[in-house]
């Protein structure tokens, strides 16, 4: 049995709450009901509010390319605004229990389980406070997806097919088309499918070796038994070759240092790349420019699927 004291109607003494032997009772000496607070439930609807405002405000910025300072602050200010209604949320839905719980040794596997102090139920009242919380975080929640947005775009088939075709003229950075003759021997040139300059998926390296090529070289799409073309992108994490070694006639990818052998088709002798930098077909048109017969015949770049 419990009573209510005189001086205090939210306070009440009582005797166990549930019996279940001297070993699993709990005695609850006190339990203190919070009253029903106006101030407190203004507070959680309004920060609840400035919560799903800031969510949305961090999500409309960031897609729009806003500064960091702007979508950074609302998100700091959307979050902080959601735990603090949180916190805020839970003072006056649960008692405070003054309770005294007996120790209880577990020699029966029959004996039931006892009641503890997390067991103590919330008092109920107040849905709209704990709708008002949800709607806040749904809000914040959709705002948080903004960022899937600035992961750049699709890669697609980019890595599978290039800018390369049949025809296409090789052209330098400057778009101005190239000779074999225009390669030293042991020179390299950075080049790209004309009217693509810039496509980093077609990004090729053009060299001209110092000595015979060797297989796996495809000699047929050689020029001139020496200017061969390979694909920048490395084949283990997509970065650009950019460094020749010409010495030992090795493309170089300073990433991660997968050293390539130009003489014997560009197969990995180095590093962590397990793939050979793909080939391009080399022609050239009538005119002696260098053309591609071809896009690349394998994949560039790492391998996916």
């Amino acid at each position: 049995m419990s009573t209510t004291r005189g001086d205090a109607p939210n306070v009440r003494v009582g005797t166990p709450a549930r019996a279940q032997g001297p070993a699993g009772e709990i005695e609850i000496l006190t339990e203190e009901i919070p009253p029903p607070s106006q101030i407190n439930d203004a507070i959680v609807i309004g920060l609840s509010i400035a919560a799903g405002i800031c969510g949305l405000a961090f999500g409309v910025v960031l897609t729009l390319g806003g500064p960091l300072p702007l979508y950074g602050g609302a998100l700091a200010l959307g979050l902080l605004s959601l735990a603090y209604a949180v916190r805020r949320y839970f003072t006056d839905r649960f008692p405070e229990v003054e309770a005294i719980e007996a120790r209880l040794q577990f020699t029966d596997p029959e004996l039931p389980e006892p009641e503890t102090v997390a067991e103590v139920r919330a008092v109920g009242r107040r849905p709209v406070l704990r709708w008002a919380l949800i709607g806040s975080a749904t809000t914040l929640g959709v705002g948080l997806l903004a960022p899937i947005s600035t992961l750049g775009p699709r890669a697609g088939n980019q890595l599978g097919s290039t800018a390369w075709r049949r025809g296409t003229r090789v052209v330098s950075t400057d778009g101005e088309p190239i000779r074999p003759e225009d390669i030293a021997p042991g020179g390299v040139l950075y080049v790209w499918p004309e009217g693509a300059v810039n496509n980093e998926f077609s990004s090729t390296i053009l060299v001209r070796l110092a000595t015979a090529p060797e297989e796996p070289t495809n000699f047929d799409w050689v020029v001139d038994d020496r200017v061969a073309a390979y694909s920048r992108v490395c084949t283990h994490a997509g970065c650009p070759v950019n460094l020749y070694r010409e010495q030992d006639e090795a493309l170089f990818c300073p990433c991660h240092q997968s050293t390539f052998d130009v003489v014997r088709g560009c197969i990995p002798t180095f590093g962590p790349a397990a793939r050979a930098l793909p080939q391009l077909p080399l022609d050239t048109d009538d005119e002696g420019y260098l053309v591609a017969t071809d896009d690349f015949a394998d994949q560039v770049g790492p391998a996916r699927g």
